[in-house]
């Protein structure tokens, strides 16, 4: 009986170690990241009280998806290196869990939609050292409008060709994928051209060789072209700006 309390005393007391171990051990293993500022364009920028949108995703190492976190609270990591990506557009940005490696987000067919996203921030743990996530907007705006006085009536859609030289923007490393690419859009008019104007949102062109051509179509409401007009040059897409292109698609 005797040997049998010492052999529980024993375990007992094993156990009780092992606790303590097991413990201590899981108090290292992750680390609270809580030290993390936002920018938009160089300004403070977060999330309202309430919203749940996550502007923050975090990716391992090695690029594999990790999980998608709020601006606004706290949270742990595994001890190990990540790297972080932030977005005011996070449905928009990145739709579904995508390696970082191979995560590009494509110039939008219709032209309608900012790319906004940060750089991939390296970021280890404790994390103890603030980090800054500045969102960056790689898009411009290419702004075209008609100067035309004179309806011709003739015609009845603008379809407009933008002629590309970007099609993706490369996550990783903060690259373009330089593709030609057409943007297309077609616009019914009652005006015969009279106050014409269209907004494209492009990636930013940065080397000339990369800017944008231009060209317009008028369709009768058979939709058969009535005449062609290729805008006169090539045009510079800055980020966060807006490039004018002015013309006349009628005679005067």
């Amino acid at each position: 009986m005797k040997i049998m309390k010492q052999l529980i005393f024993g375990a007992g007391v094993l156990l009780s170690i092992l606790s303590s171990c097991s413990s201590d051990d899981f108090k290292y293993e992750s680390s609270t990241v809580k030290l993390l500022d936002f920018q938009l364009n160089d300004v403070p920028w977060n999330l309202n009280v309430g919203i749940s949108t996550r502007p923050l995703f975090v990716y391992k190492d090695n690029g594999e998806y990790f999980a998608n976190y709020s601006s606004l609270y706290p949270f742990s990591l595994n001890d190990g290196k990540y790297k972080f990506v932030a977005s005011d557009y996070p449905e928009q940005m990145i739709p579904s869990p995508t390696n970082l490696n191979d995560l590009i987000v494509q110039q939008p067919a219709l032209a309608n939609q900012h790319v906004n996203l940060s750089d991939a921030m390296p970021y280890a743990s404790p994390f103890d050292q603030p980090l800054t996530l500045n969102i960056k907007t790689r898009t411009g705006i290419l702004r075209l409008k008609s100067l035309d006085l004179n309806a011709d009536k003739s015609y009845t859609t603008i379809k407009t060709t933008i002629s590309i030289k970007r099609s993706g923007y490369k996550v990783l490393d903060g690259t373009y994928i330089n593709e030609d690419m057409f943007v297309t859009r077609s616009k019914a008019t009652t005006s015969g051209g009279v106050n014409y104007a269209e907004d494209f949102i492009l990636f930013q062109t940065g080397d000339p060789a990369n800017n944008v051509r231009i060209k317009i179509e008028c369709l009768d409401q058979n939709q058969q072209v009535v005449k062609t007009k290729e805008i006169e040059g090539t045009f510079a897409i800055e980020a966060s700006k807006v490039t004018n292109a002015d013309f006349y698609l009628n005679a005067l």
